[in-house]
């Protein structure tokens, strides 16, 4: 049984993408909970909370993309 080779393409793929991806989810994901704390206008600690929030379930989704682009773009041959 052979031994699996790293595909360092691939991985630079991956790792591309999750760049990209990943660091417009996040800031899209922070302006969201800044917006909807200062539209409610429950104050700073709500808005700071929501901001949180949001930046954890963007985080998740990048994991998920990350996730997602490796079993597409297999990392081994």
């Amino acid at each position: 049984m052979a031994a699996k080779r790293f595909n360092r393409q691939n991985a630079l793929t991956v790792i591309c993408a999750a760049i990209l991806v990943g660091t417009e989810i996040i800031a899209a994901a922070l302006a969201l909970g800044w917006a909807l704390g200062g539209l409610t206008g429950m104050g700073e600690e709500f808005t700071i909370g929501l901001i949180v929030a949001c930046l954890l379930a963007g985080i998740y989704v990048t994991y998920r993309f990350v996730r997602g682009a490796a079993k597409i773009e297999p990392l081994y041959d």
